[in-house]
């Protein structure tokens, strides 16, 4: 099957907007993300609010307080109610770790009954990895919010899980024949879907109800945001983007996930995030401690 492409904006964003509605199996916005949503949306609400919301969930509650416990972001392991998690890892922390857990632990399920010959468990240790690349840049570079970069670092591959929903053989396929014609794996879904799976991931972020900066990583985390775009959103983009690289050769996936090294440029995606070659490889072995610390991060169920 193959679709003809869209030609305009609008007509690609209505192409999207009816996959994501037809795909039996792709699970919508959980009640408690919701809620947490409208708590961030709410410049009156605090850590209180938050918790309050999270109370009401008891397993995704478990979820966040396991991962508060785990090394990467306290060894105290004596954290036991959402509130002191809040004291101890602070607000933006907790709050990006409940959006994780929420959407991780819906697509995650919904994936793994889909069926698909794609190593859907890979694609998360990808996507766990790229994340905590991600807040290492974000660090290293300076910028404001660090967790931010965190979470959409690890959302930024969100199209892949819809496509494995959505046509799991032929996604398969897609992947392991785009090398023909020197064609990457974007090209190669534009061909099929008339859009790629970062314009997908876009459009799912979108519907449901993500921040600005999280769909925008998921748009242009193979390429960089338009000039024009806010320069902190462009910033955030670029900082993904490289992530999503040094994962893929830092600590690469160990089944074919589609990724070519070789057709990025890797100077450009380091200009753009405002880092140089040098900065990066002599923090190699600290990302590699991240990586190693985040692993708790690989089991959401």
């Amino acid at each position: 099957m193959t679709i003809a492409a869209p030609t305009t904006k609008e007509e690609t964003e209505a192409r999207l907007q009816r996959l994501l509605l037809e795909i039996d199996d792709l699970p919508s916005i959980p009640e408690t993300l919701m809620e947490i949503l409208k708590v961030l949306d709410d410049p009156r609400s605090g850590p209180s609010d938050l918790g309050r919301v999270v109370r009401l969930d008891a397993p995704l509650m478990a979820r966040i307080l396991r991962l508060a416990n785990s090394p990467y972001y306290s060894r105290r392991g004596d954290i036991t109610d959402i509130g002191r998690c809040v004291t101890v890892l602070g607000y933006r922390t907790v709050r990006q770790v409940a959006i994780c857990v929420s959407v991780a632990s819906s697509v995650m399920a919904a994936v793994a009954n889909s069926g698909g010959k794609m190593d859907y468990r890979e694609l998360w240790r990808h996507s766990v990895v790229t994340a905590a690349v991600s807040k290492h840049l974000a660090k290293m570079s300076g910028h404001e919010d660090p967790e931010e970069l965190f979470t959409a670092g690890l959302l930024h591959d969100m199209g892949k899980f819809i496509l494995e929903l959505h046509a799991p053989e032929m996604y398969w396929r897609l992947i392991g024949e785009r090398s023909a014609g020197g064609k990457t794996l974007l090209e190669r879904e534009k061909e099929a879907f008339g859009f790629d799976h970062a314009e997908l991931g876009e459009a799912f972020g979108t519907s449901w109800r993500f921040p600005a900066v999280l769909t925008s990583c998921s748009r242009y985390h193979h390429g960089f945001a338009p000039r024009d775009s806010n320069p902190a959103i462009r910033a955030a983009t670029a900082l993904v983007a490289l992530a999503d690289y040094l994962a893929n050769t830092v600590e690469p996936p160990t089944s074919d996930l589609g990724f070519d090294p070789e057709m990025v440029s890797v100077e450009e995606l380091h200009v753009a995030a405002g880092l140089t070659v040098g900065q990066v490889e002599s923090h190699l072995a600290a990302i590699r401690e991240d990586i190693t610390q985040v692993s708790a991060f690989l089991d959401l169920s």
